[in-house]
């Protein structure tokens, strides 16, 4: 049992989290673009204390000590070491425990502890310990997803990239408008070149976000590839170190390398190439719009966070004249980017990452998407190549 001055230390913690929240949302222009159409009612339970918080674009109210009678959402934090990383935002790594259907709850937990050991084949590998922290309920009807944390401040903040590490990210779009670059097309002619420069080459024969939400639209057996030196010190028993089930790589040839971007691309997946933590390293994912982690972050969390960019020089457009409002485009945009203005679609410019589902999808052809000249490819190439070096 907790002795007396523990449960007023965080008593007082949780009482000042309520209060600096209310600052926070009058200057977090980030925070006031989230929440602008989701207003949000949630209901905390902390060790034992109750608490509450309104948050909408205009105003932001709080009670400590009080239930609401009917919250969107309560949360509920039995640990108060979690409890108590989570307000100071300390705590370095949560995650949501998979699962397909959240059905009225979900569950998180943390990374209580990280282990550095020696594996048997002599290589350095982190084992966390991770524990539950929080379970969420809310409304069956409303079926909330956990990403919808990401529109408070103080969940926000702990998922926020690392302004330190050199990170890039593109979707390469796979749209057979765009042309052929010496006789191929354009994620071909791109992921070749580092694929043919690469000193070692991993692949994973399962992907995480298709395996956890079975996808039943795309291959769950087309998964990431890794390239560089760095993918060899990694544990290749587990690459997805947040997956309940493992996700196991292997050593891949150059041809099977090929041969997988090519799959990808008959699939209709879309290639996202970036450096994401090592120098050294390389990722590519093939990514689908129904169970992207990326894309559903950005879906029912906080477009802020993502760490990926639009193509150089790719514009992505609507003929208006064309366009019948049928919305066929939002629905396969998992990125925020298309939008319905007087009943016609619309390119949000600042969100749009030009992926170019929303080309494909239109029924009348009323997408347009473009690279303004073929240099655009090469300088892609130069680019990557200074985030990472795979040779």
């Amino acid at each position: 049992m907790k002795n007396l001055s523990e449960s007023q230390d965080l008593e007082v913690m949780f009482k000042n989290m309520l209060t600096e929240q209310e600052e926070i949302t009058k200057q977090d222009q980030i925070y006031q673009e989230d929440i602008k159409d989701f207003p949000l009612k949630v209901q905390w339970i902390i060790n034992g204390l109750k608490g509450y918080q309104i948050f909408k674009k205009d105003n932001y109210s709080y009670k400590f000590g009080e239930e609401l009678e009917n919250p969107d959402i309560t949360l509920n934090l039995a640990d108060e070491e979690a409890a108590r990383l989570l307000i100071t935002g300390e705590m370095k790594e949560y995650a949501t425990i998979p699962q397909k259907d959240y059905d009225g709850g979900f569950e998180l937990v943390y990374t209580a502890q990280i282990e550095s050991v020696i594996t048997d084949e002599g290589k350095k590998k982190d084992v966390r310990t991770k524990k539950p922290f929080l379970t969420a309920q809310y409304d069956k009807d409303k079926d909330y997803h956990p990403f919808i944390l990401l529109k408070l401040p103080i969940f926000r903040n702990l998922k926020k990239p690392n302004p330190e590490a050199k990170s890039y990210g593109v979707y390469v779009p796979i749209n057979e408008s765009l042309g052929n670059f010496d006789n191929k097309v354009l994620p071909m002619k791109v992921f070749k070149y580092f694929i043919d420069k690469a000193c070692f080459i991993v692949m994973e024969d399962l992907c995480g976000c298709r395996l956890i939400h079975e996808c039943e639209h795309h291959e769950v057996s087309l998964g990431c590839m890794h390239m560089g030196k760095a993918i060899m010190e990694q544990d290749l028993e587990d690459l997805e170190r947040d997956m309940e089930q493992k996700i196991p790589g292997r050593v891949a040839t150059k041809e099977e390398a090929l041969e997988r971007v090519q799959l990808a691309y008959d699939n209709g997946l879309i290639p996202l190439l970036g450096r994401i933590e090592s120098g050294n390293m390389l990722s590519m994912c093939f990514c689908c719009t129904c169970c992207c982690v990326n894309g559903k972050a950005l879906t029912y969390g906080s477009p802020s966070l993502s760490t990926f960019h639009r193509f150089d020089g790719l514009t992505v457009s609507v003929d208006e004249d064309k366009c019948v409002g049928c919305e066929e485009c939002l629905s396969v945009c998992v990125f925020k980017g298309m939008e319905m203005h007087d009943e016609k679609a619309q390119v949000n410019q600042e969100l749009c990452l030009g992926c170019g589902r929303c080309e494909e999808i239109c029924p009348n052809g009323a997408i347009l998407i473009n690279i303004d000249e073929p240099a655009r490819v090469e300088e892609l190439i130069k680019l990557i190549e200074s985030y990472s070096d795979v040779s």
